[in-house]
């Protein structure tokens, strides 16, 4: 083939070719398309790199070489430049990664919140109007351990008993080691079909709001409300998102769609990844909270209440805003 014809048959794919490295340069502003031709960048690259080979192979004139050459090297770059810093993609994930991949989930999300919050309230107001409810759901020896951890008395508020010597940091790491693990336990239970999240959704809901309502009940307003409200914004999201999670790898298993359950539940475990590791990692903010501003006793009860409501503010926040310019 002709130089000329050579370069007239494939001179539009050269300048779109040429076009993409500009954006991706950030030499011009990317356009709609940007994502789809992105996609497709390494096997444009490999056909840079044959029209190359042609050229450099039929001794087409150097102008026309180094043309081709400049190409190839710029998407050279860009295919096998450095990939960003541990740090610089933590930091994504939190910003935009993270917000963004649970307000697509919204609807599973609004699922699992409701599976907590509702027998939260339910069981609440339940125990609240009768003490001795909360022993439909567990056990005596439950409910004097609860009593006792945010018993006035209690020098130490929030420790079962046996862990009253228990440092703040070794409190940090029990909150840690027991709050994730049941973030962990209700995803993982998804893949009973769902049923394994529901049942440690509801159930936590369930225990959480009748030892609530049971402790104000019997009038542990001033030690039990003060010391969750620091922290109950992050540990109670997380604990929905992680349930949301959850679901989601349940429905892929009793609605695949097209798809064999497999791959529909490789393509859920990819949707849902993002969910856990956030909900882990709000997780572990809330007990950071817990072990060193909730069990402080010294913080006026007013202070405390006001960080617990800026807390849910802010958690809601970064939840709906953060991530929508990207």
């Amino acid at each position: 083939m002709k130089q000329l014809a050579f370069e007239s048959k494939n001179q539009d794919f050269w300048q779109a070719f040429g076009v993409l490295l500009d954006q991706l340069e950030g030499v011009e502003i990317q356009d709609e398309a940007f994502a789809n031709n992105w996609s497709k960048f390494p096997a444009h690259y490999r056909k840079m790199c044959q029209f190359l080979s042609v050229a450099q192979s039929r001794q087409y004139s150097p102008v026309l070489i180094d043309f081709l050459h400049q190409l190839v090297l710029r998407g050279h770059r860009h295919l096998y430049r450095q990939k960003p810093a541990m740090w610089s993609a933590f930091a994504r994930f939190v910003t935009q990664g993270f917000p963004q991949a649970l307000r697509r989930e919204w609807r599973v999300w609004l699922i699992s919140s409701g599976l907590f919050y509702i027998p939260a309230i339910f069981m609440g107001l339940m125990c609240y109007f009768n003490g001795e409810f909360l022993y439909s759901l567990v056990t005596y020896e439950q409910v004097q351990q609860v009593e006792y951890m945010y018993d006035p008395s209690n020098v130490k508020l929030a420790r079962p008993e046996g862990r009253e010597s228990d440092s703040d940091f070794m409190m940090f790491g029990f909150y840690i080691f027991n709050n994730v693990g049941i973030d962990f336990k209700t995803y993982a239970s998804g893949l009973l079909f769902g049923m394994g999240s529901i049942f440690f959704m509801v159930f936590n809901g369930l225990f959480i709001g009748g030892v609530a309502g049971h402790l104000t009940n019997k009038g542990f307003i001033e030690t039990f409300w003060p010391f969750v409200a620091g922290h109950s914004a992050l540990e109670l999201t997380a604990a929905t998102i992680a349930g949301a999670a959850g679901l989601k790898l349940g429905y892929a298993l009793i609605n695949p769609k097209n798809f064999t359950r497999a791959l529909a539940l490789k393509q859920a475990g990819i949707d849902s990844f993002p969910l856990i590791c956030g909900a882990g990692l709000m997780t572990f903010l809330a007990a950071f909270v817990e072990g060193f501003w909730s069990a402080t006793p010294d913080i006026p009860h007013l202070v405390k209440y006001s960080v617990g409501i800026a807390a849910w503010l802010a958690v809601f926040s970064y939840l709906l805003l953060a991530g929508r310019k990207s």
